[in-house]
């Protein structure tokens, strides 16, 4: 029998499109492009609480479900969003294997509000998705509008730290004006009409002072930033509360925590 049953997983796994290789039962890991560690991610980078039993999340750009399901392990509630078909990507198999009941639906970030009406949030992540995006600034908006009041946006993506792409910098003076433009307190970004690292679908790629500007003009509070700054890797992370007094029925981060996270900053 337990032969069987490993059979039967190796089977699924082989047989589904995988980007994240990340454990989706216990010693068992899918065999993705890109390797991710939710726990990690969570417990290190974010500081996100082991129960978040009553809690509403929502997983933006979830992909194949490496956050998804370690949200739901956390006991939150979950609901996942991501332009493809969950058949498509290794969502459904995982979920499958897991006895998962998170709820998946098809749609972009944009349209959220038609997606999920009168549907409201404690916490979303919207992870590795804003330099995918045209219009990140209405994104955003959109974000905001499915967030509960005092509630929290975990957020990640491609940012302007260390490297840009232009045919006529040489890739010395590249570097150099990359980490200049990356300190400036103008809120700037650059805009790929062309490839980027190779992908033709990364448009937007923000400073940090942009992304903080994105916030501050949808509605959000910075919280806590922090940076993934070794060549080729340029990636902000952090942490933005919907406008409004930190809730004191039962938050996720507590007052003390949150003012500790503003001493973790990275953000130059």
């Amino acid at each position: 029998m337990q032969e069987t049953r490993e059979d039967e997983v190796a089977a699924l796994l082989a047989n589904a499109n995988w980007y994240h290789a990340f454990e989706v039962l216990p010693g068992i890991r899918t065999p993705g492009r890109f390797q991710v560690d939710a726990r990690w991610v969570f417990d290190e980078r974010f500081k996100l609480p082991a129960d978040l039993s009553g809690k509403r999340a929502l997983d933006i750009g979830a992909l194949d479900g490496p956050y998804t399901f370690e949200l739901e392990a956390r006991g939150a509630a979950v609901t996942a969003v991501d332009i493809q078909h969950p058949d498509h990507t290794g969502f459904n198999t995982a979920k499958r294997l897991r006895g998962s009941q998170a709820r998946y639906i098809q749609g972009d970030v944009y349209d959220l509000p038609r997606l999920l009406p009168d549907q409201t949030f404690d916490l979303i992540t919207f992870f590795g998705v804003w330099y995918h995006l045209k219009n990140p600034v209405l994104a955003f908006e959109r974000i905001n509008t499915v967030l509960a009041e005092g509630g929290y946006l975990l957020f990640e993506g491609e940012a302007l730290l260390n490297h840009l792409e232009h045919s006529t910098v040489p890739p010395a003076e590249s570097e150099a004006l990359a980490r200049q433009l990356s300190r400036s307190p103008l809120p700037l970004s650059l805009f790929y009409a062309g490839p980027y690292k190779g992908d033709l679908y990364n448009w937007t790629v923000p400073n940090p002072a942009c992304v903080m500007a994105w916030l501050e003009a949808t509605g959000f509070e910075w919280i806590m930033d922090g940076v993934w700054d070794d060549p080729p890797n340029q990636r902000l992370y952090g942490i933005a509360r919907k406008g409004g007094a930190v809730p004191v029925d039962n938050p996720v981060w507590t007052p003390d925590e949150l003012a500790a996270s503003r001493g973790r900053t990275t953000h130059p």
